[in-house]
This record gives C-alpha cells, sequence and structure tokens, in this order.
C-alpha cells in the first residue's frame, strides 16, 4: 500500500480519538448522577471532580496492568457487563411500560415525532419484549448456577505446550463476583423497596402529586416563560 506508515499513524489516531470521545461519555455518566445525588459538594470545580474521577479509574486500572490483569480481565467481562445489563434493561423497560404507562410514553412519541407509534410496537412494547427478557434472565440464571467456574490458564506440565487448561477459581473470587454482578443489579429493586416503604411510614400525604408525561411539563414551562 502506498505511503503505508501515514495510513499507520492516522488509524492509531483515529483510534486514539475514538477511546477519548469514549471515555469523555464514561466519564460523565459517572460524575452526573454523583452531582444529582448530591454526593459531591457543588462549590467543587468541575476540573476537579473529573480529575479525582481518571484518577480512581486509573487506579482501578492498575489492575489489568499485573501479571494476572489478563484474568482480571475475563472476569470483568463475564460478569461485569452481563447481567447487570439485562437487569438494568429489563427495570427501565418495566418502568416506562407498566409505572410510567404506556399512554403517558405514546403522549411523549407523539409530541415528539408527531404521531403515536404503530401497533407493532406497542405489542413489542407491551407484552414481547418483557417476555423475552425474562426469557433471557430465567436462562441465563439458570447456565450460570449450574456452570463451574474455571478460567483458562497456559498448562506448562502439558506435552503439548502451548495449551491451555481450565483451572477453577479460588473461594474469594465470588465475593468479587457478588460486587460486579450483584451489587449493581440489586441496586434497583432495592432503592424501590426503600422508597416504598418510606412512603409508607411516612406521613407526607401523596394523593394530591400526580404523574404529568414529560410533554405535558415541557408545553406548561413553554407556556410559563410567555
Amino acid at each position: 500500500m502506498p505511503v503505508s506508515p501515514l495510513w499507520s499513524v492516522l488509524f492509531f489516531v483515529m483510534l486514539f480519538c475514538l477511546g477519548l470521545s469514549t471515555m469523555f461519555g464514561s466519564i460523565e455518566g459517572v460524575i452526573a448522577p454523583l452531582l444529582d445525588l448530591k454526593m459531591l459538594p457543588r462549590s467543587w470545580p468541575k476540573e476537579v471532580i473529573s480529575g479525582l474521577t481518571c484518577f480512581v479509574s486509573l487506579a482501578l486500572g492498575l489492575i489489568f496492568a499485573l501479571r494476572s490483569g489478563n484474568y482480571w480481565l475475563a472476569l470483568f467481562d463475564n460478569f461485569a457487563g452481563s447481567i447487570p445489563l439485562l437487569v438494568i434493561g429489563f427495570f427501565e423497560m418495566i418502568s416506562v411500560v407498566y409505572i410510567y404507562g404506556m399512554d403517558r410514553f405514546n403522549k411523549d412519541l407523539e409530541f415528539m415525532i408527531g404521531h403515536k407509534p404503530n401497533i407493532f410496537w406497542q405489542a413489542a412494547w407491551r407484552v414481547i419484549s418483557p417476555l423475552i427478557m425474562i426469557f433471557i434472565l430465567i436462562f441465563y440464571f439458570v447456565t450460570q448456577v449450574t456452570k463451574k467456574f474455571t478460567y483458562l490458564v497456559w498448562d506448562q506440565e502439558s506435552e503439548n505446550f502451548p495449551t491451555l487448561a481450565e483451572r477453577p477459581y479460588p473461594s474469594w473470587v465470588y465475593v468479587i463476583i457478588f460486587i460486579l454482578a450483584g451489587v449493581p443489579s440489586l441496586a434497583i429493586p432495592f432503592f424501590a423497596l426503600y422508597k416504598l416503604i418510606q412512603r409508607k411510614c411516612c406521613k407526607k400525604d401523596y394523593s394530591d402529586s400526580t404523574l404529568d408525561t414529560i410533554s405535558a411539563k415541557i408545553q406548561m414551562s413553554d407556556k410559563m416563560k410567555f
């Protein structure tokens, strides 16, 4: 290929820019909830909060640079991005369809795109997608419970070296698995239960507080501006 060093440099510059753009979104996804939940002081400059977040992420990421980094990477890859994403997606779907309500959601979509979604999307959101998610969750849990957790290592004692061999995880790794997969998955139902108990136990009257559509609130705020 003509001028191959130039294309190599451009390719790695592209990867570098892609990594930066990804990290911008990832860091903002961490900082914004911390600020919204008032877990960090508002008086701190945004640059300081971003720097601290990057430093903590760097410190946590050093485990992947160890000699055992490949095993840590496999552990995070297998459990950090599997069941938590399924559980979060399932609860998002349930909250929008059955708690916020499809009628309100249809009004919001009609406000944004000018018409309501057709019957296919109604059936998919109301019935088909929740059933598929439940089936995937049940299948995943059944396969993971009956599965023995192992990891691959280079078997130096093998006659056909280099070959890979399976080794069982040590018992303390199950604590790491619970932190990676269990804590993010259980946070949503536990917090929902906490809010339910708080509403039942507190004497505040919620009967007058009605949940309106987002589109109606936007229209109301626009009218108040004028």
